[in-house]
């Protein structure tokens, strides 16, 4: 155990100390579960044994470095003031990472919940809870948790596991579904995860500090040791079929279980926890996430949906953020080219996170006040709702043959239509630099660089003589039919700038705004699942069949001068895997030679419904 010192202020009487990072003790142990693996975890203690303090615990599957009790992290929170208030802050790796023991599950169903003798991670979870409470010194009894991303989800499961010390819960972009999001997409496989999917995976034999996992860098850099990476398009357009990434993933058990259950069958049930947080529960729980984020908006979105109709005091923040962001101090919030404003998550740890804590752990202070608290995109401001999703008119936006989207349906027999070539799809940015996992700014990014391309479809609006704010689900019906017998279908809603717009304060030097297309959100779907994902249907060749294409919330207004766009195209690559579109059973196991050209027809009756605030 190492000792850091902690200095006092006078003034006339003792003040509550300011702790720093250097003013905690650390001390590292294993607490054994209730079937006798032991979990690696270290606990920081302020340096002031005059008062109690209430515990903020982290469970990850990404490590609790540094390990060691003569060393300390650079922070012990993304929020200073937390630190400066004084907690004891507890990093745990869970079952089966890291210096941890057991085996580790990805995103592990609560089997407990049907098999008492079994141990999951809620069973880890209310074991470690116990420990804590009977073991620390200087503890209040009072417990928080919280997390981003696979944190987020534990922080869910802590939730779910009503312990009686567990008082309050900050779930940041929850995973809830890995069916529907990260590595899986409504039928689609996120492609883009490969380089990084040997990190989830890949099983160790013992605890360890150090990674076990190969990463494969030999294979996606060119030079590793400055890290510079194959041509990213065409590295996944030369092998293209899903059976040609073994070399990389040969003996991954995720990427197995990923192959083996490309329905959303009973295997993928089981690990949908959007089922098991259906409950009431005893802490407070706040989800907090950020329109833009590109892995867990669907967990986001859907984590909250569920939990406040058995939980009504349950609280939701949704910023403009990506994957995590909310726990950056940067002055100013850009997404890619577009900027958000100055201090929004500094703001939110102080004014929202930091006061969450104080109230539901110390008693100190006011806990916020609010049910919803949403940003929107289009005019960058906040606004609050008592319910989520929040009561809206809707107006349907017709797609028609003449690549206009108008309000009022056109009477235009017909079609437009594309070839869809698998070797030659629509890239999803513009940037060709290889990446670990996708840009995070193409959520946000113009779409003209494929405006010229054949295989994209665009429909435009008028120039809009109002605001129009999108609040809600946006639906996509799209009348489609194909020559083969399967295809994706992605459709893009977007925000198209004035072409005479003016030069704005945080405009990005170098950056043309004027008609600039920004993409708000797309949805997507691989078509063999349009009746139910548990099923998989192909195609009537040339049959025009209705496809539902979800987009999930949105939270946009279209401002006055601007023009709503639609854009309809049938790969986004290598975002996601490319449909064979010969029909394939099992698109896991098809061969390049299966992928084939196909001609795509959108109908002129197609149509999005736009849920609108009034």
């Amino acid at each position: 155990m190492i000792l850091f010192s902690c200095s006092t202020e006078e003034a006339g009487q003792t003040e509550v100390k300011q702790f720093t990072t250097q003013d905690y003790i650390k001390k590292e142990v294993y607490i054994e579960m209730r079937d006798g693996v032991k979990l690696h975890t270290a606990i920081y203690t302020p340096n002031d044994n005059t008062r109690d303090f209430p515990v903020l615990i982290k469970r990850t599957p990404y490590s609790c470095a540094p390990y060691g009790e003569d060393t300390i992290p650079a922070q012990l929170s993304h929020n200073p003031d937390l630190v400066a208030s004084g907690y004891i802050f507890v990093f745990q790796d869970v079952r089966g990472r890291w210096n941890s023991e057991g085996i580790f599950e990805n995103v592990k169903p609560p089997y407990s919940l049907w098999k008492p003798d079994t141990t999951d991670e809620l069973t880890d979870s209310y074991d470690t809870y116990d420990w804590l409470v009977e073991n620390l010194d200087h503890f209040n009894g009072n417990i928080g948790q919280y997390g981003n991303s696979y944190l987020g989800w534990t922080s869910l499961i802590a939730a779910r596991t009503n312990h009686p010390n567990l008082k309050a819960v900050m779930a940041m972009a929850p995973v809830t579904n890995f069916y529907f999001e990260d590595f899986n997409r409504y039928g689609l496989f996120a492609m883009n995860y490969i380089p990084v999917l040997n990190a989830f995976g890949t099983y160790k034999d013992q605890p360890t500090t150090e990674s076990w996992y190969d990463m494969k860098d030999s294979i996606f850099y060119t030079d590793i040791e400055n890290k510079e990476g194959v041509p990213y398009y065409e590295f996944f357009q030369e092998r293209l079929a899903l059976t040609n990434f073994e070399d990389i993933l040969g003996g991954n058990v995720f990427w197995e279980n990923i192959k083996n259950h490309p329905d959303y069958d009973s295997f993928q049930v089981e690990r949908n926890w959007l089922n098991y947080i259906a409950e009431k529960m005893t802490p407070q729980v706040m989800v907090v996430g950020g329109w833009n984020d590109e892995q867990n908006l669907y967990g986001i979105l859907n984590s909250f949906k569920t939990l406040s109709k058995y939980n009504p005091e349950a609280q939701f923040v949704i910023g403009p953020w990506s994957h995590g962001h909310n726990k950056r101090l940067d002055s100013l919030y850009y997404l890619g080219d577009i900027f958000y404003g100055e201090n929004i998550s500094a703001i939110f740890q102080k004014e929202i996170e930091f006061p969450y804590f104080e109230y539901h752990l110390k008693g100190e202070g006011s806990a916020p006040s609010f049910n919803v608290r949403m940003f929107d995109t289009g005019i960058k401001d906040w606004d609050e709702f008592e319910h989520f999703p929040a009561v809206s008119d809707s107006i349907t936006y017709f797609l028609n043959v003449d690549g206009s989207l108008t309000s009022e349906g056109v009477h235009q027999e017909g079609w437009r239509e594309y070839v869809s070539d698998p070797l030659n799809p629509v890239p999803y940015m513009e940037n060709n630099e290889f990446a670990r996992m996708a840009p995070k700014s193409y959520m946000t990014a113009d779409q003209r660089f494929v405006a010229n391309r054949p295989d994209v479809l665009t429909y435009t609006s008028d120039v809009l003589s109002e605001d129009i704010t999108v609040l809600g689900e946006v639906t996509a019906l799209i009348d489609f039919a194909t020559q083969l017998q399967d295809a994706d279908l992605y459709v893009k809603l977007i925000d198209v700038y004035p072409d005479d717009r003016k030069e704005e304060k945080f405009d990005i030097e170098d950056i043309n705004f004027k008609g600039y297309q920004q993409l708000v959100r797309v949805g997507y779907i691989r078509t063999r699942y349009r009746n139910s994902f548990t099923q998989a249907e192909p195609l009537k060749p040339n049959e025009k069949t209705m496809i539902q294409v979800p987009l999930l919330e949105v939270f946009h207004t279209f401002k006055k001068g601007h023009k709503i766009m639609i854009q309809v195209q049938s790969s986004m690559f290598p975002l996601f895997d490319v449909n064979p579109q010969k029909y394939v059973k099992d698109i896991y196991k098809a061969t390049k030679s299966d992928f084939k050209s196909s001609i795509h027809k959108v109908y002129n009756n197609s149509k999005i419904l736009l849920p609108i605030k009034k």
